[in-house]
């Protein structure tokens, strides 16, 4: 007689836990990313929010329609500030010499 172990289906809890894993990684970044609006490094907030939001996009559909909101919402600013300028350089590109 034979006997044959207990075999479970491969990567049973995997879902779930990668979803919490994926979860608890996304909100790390996001409240970094918030702390970091303290901080008076510039820029560092435009970074890492979005980064937090594209891991947490990878699960979470409100996530991704944020995401896309955000990303549609920068676009179309930046297109209006190159309608805005134009061609023209928004900084001078040579400063008159005291």
């Amino acid at each position: 007689m034979q006997l044959r172990p207990h075999t479970q289906p491969p990567n049973a809890a995997t879902p779930g836990l990668r979803r919490v894993a994926i979860a608890i990684a996304g909100f790390s970044v996001l409240i970094f990313g918030v702390a970091l609006l303290v901080v008076p490094i510039p820029g560092t907030t435009l970074v890492i929010f979005p980064l937090g939001l594209s891991i947490l996009a990878r699960e979470f559909r409100w996530a991704r329609r944020l995401l896309d909101w955000l990303t549609a919402t920068v676009k179309r600013a930046w297109t209006g500030v190159r309608r805005r300028f134009g061609g023209r350089p928004v900084v001078p590109i040579s400063l008159p010499c005291p």
